[in-house]
């Protein structure tokens, strides 16, 4: 059976993985608190980030596949410039700490896997974008390159990278859909901005079957989009939304309003590109979830 270590493991997809995996593999978790991390995932072998670099690299030596999903949420609070600086170190430095452990690791991982976003692209909504496009120079794209650049090294040790580029993932656990869904409960369904942007997204199974597809397929590298092949866009999300809970779509939120609210973090709601799972189509993989409303209806059971 082999080992996979997971970096971000409390995190929602840390946490959805681990479930899918540990019966096929052993998986084991990279936290910055055992005491805490462990009310969470009680029932796998945990290593803190603050142990001696020999333990960590003892670790490495022992993973077959390495998984890292570090890295403070995006969505949580307007970006100042120190959360800014905490949303970057905290995907750079982990992933630049783990590539150095894997390149002074006497035995090598075969793979790995490290988090990436669909934001690399941009959020103009006349674009359309796939694996070949290139970055965007605002934050967020700018965030994605130096991201993906960290582990860059260890190719050159022989280890299989590849770089997930996940959009919005659709979970009843977390992420943005308990939070846009609430209004839908109390009959004031709303959308933001003009509804014309879109809405990227990708259901949580089809997530971790996509990552088993990847630790599967020796084939794939580089980097691949985690993201439904059905384009939508705000406004669609939400009136299909309102259709699965059965309640009405009425309002939307004027961008000058989630500007104020939320800042330069609100132009995540108010703009948006298309973006195409080109490789992973390419490559074989078939999602299970390949519409939103079939999507919606399976986390609500409706």
């Amino acid at each position: 059976m082999k080992n996979i270590l997971i970096a971000g493991i409390t995190g929602l997809i840390g946490q959805k993985l681990t479930t899918e995996l540990k019966n096929q593999y052993t998986i084991k978790g990279l936290v910055r608190n055992k005491l805490k991390s462990r009310e969470i995932i009680p029932d796998v072998e945990l290593f803190e980030w603050n142990e001696t670099e020999d333990k960590l690299i003892k670790m490495i030596e022992e993973s077959d596949i390495v998984i890292n999903l570090s890295g403070r949420s995006i969505a949580k609070g307007r970006w100042t410039e120190k959360v800014k600086r905490d949303i970057y170190n905290s995907r750079i430095l982990t992933t630049k700490r783990l590539a150095d452990l894997i390149l002074k690791a006497r035995t090598k991982p075969e793979l790995f896997i490290a988090a990436s976003a669909v934001g690399y692209y941009g959020l103009d909504i006349n674009q359309v974008y796939d694996e070949n496009s290139p970055p965007s120079d605002d934050f967020l794209g700018k965030l994605c390159v130096d991201w993906e650049k960290a582990s860059e090294v260890i190719e050159n040790a022989g280890v299989r990278r590849v770089n997930l580029r996940i959009s919005t993932v659709l979970s009843l656990d977390g992420g943005a859909l308990p939070l846009v869904s609430l209004p839908f409960k109390f009959f004031i369904g709303t959308y933001f901005g003009t509804g014309k942007q879109y809405f990227p997204w990708i259901h949580e199974k089809d997530l971790v079957r996509l990552v088993k597809f990847i630790i599967e397929n020796n084939s794939i590298t580089g980097a691949i989009n985690a993201v439904s092949p059905q384009s939508i866009t705000m406004k669609e999300f939400c009136k299909t939304l309102g259709k699965v809970l059965n309640r009405p779509c009425l309002f939307k939120i004027p961008e000058w309003s989630v500007k104020i609210i939320f800042g330069e973090m609100g132009n995540l709601l108010i703009k948006g590109g298309r973006v195409l799972p080109k490789k992973a189509i390419e490559s074989g993989f078939k999602f299970e979830f390949d519409e939103l409303e079939k999507a919606l209806r399976d986390l609500f059971n409706a």
